[in-house]
């Protein structure tokens, strides 16, 4: 991992963690709902974009792995917050992705007794965080174009990624016991 900062990936991950603030004040306040949206997708697609482009370019930087991250914990407990002020998503999905959140902040310290600034990401924790930076969108769209047919659609497509999520966090944590168990036993 380089130690360099001042690249492309990192920008990007940079641009969506300042993009979060104004995104999720977009989406709350229901003033400007085709800006939101195209907002919330580029915001969304940066995510993937800014990890091809680390891997693609040899430029993942310990930067970006806790930026990368930070960004989309943000905009994701963000985005979910200000659509469910708004009744487009349930709070009590707000509430269960804000809640893994938490438990693995919690954990945090542990991590850093043990050398460690974040775990690896792994393809299910990738995987819940794609989920929901599509279906956040979408639900958007389908709440903001009055699609009534699809808003159950969406909203079960949030709580299947809501479910992926966990998963995600509870292998995370499964992780930090295996770290934890392998230093005490190589000392």
């Amino acid at each position: 991992m380089k130690a360099q900062f001042l690249t492309l990936p990192n920008a990007l991950s940079g641009l969506r963690l300042l993009l979060v603030p104004y995104i999720s004040w977009l989406l709350a306040t229901s003033q400007h709902d085709a800006q939101s949206f195209i907002l919330l997708a580029i915001a969304g697609s940066t995510d993937w974009l800014d990890g091809f482009l680390a891997r693609r370019w040899n430029q993942v930087t310990r930067l970006g792995a806790l930026l990368d991250p930070l960004a989309d914990r943000l905009a994701i407990v963000g985005f979910l917050g200000a659509l469910s002020a708004r009744h487009v998503v349930p709070w009590a999905i707000t509430a269960a992705v804000v809640a893994r959140d938490l438990l693995l902040a919690l954990l945090l310290p542990i991590l850093r007794r043990h050398g460690q600034w974040a775990l690896p990401v792994t393809k299910i924790g990738k995987l819940g965080t794609c989920a929901l930076l599509v279906f956040i969108p979408l639900a958007f769209l389908a709440h903001a174009q009055e699609w009534t047919a699809w808003i159950p659609v969406m909203r079960f497509g949030l709580i299947g990624s809501s479910a992926i999520y966990w998963i995600a966090g509870l292998d995370y944590v499964r992780e930090l016991r295996l770290l934890v168990g392998n230093v005490k036993h190589s000392s």
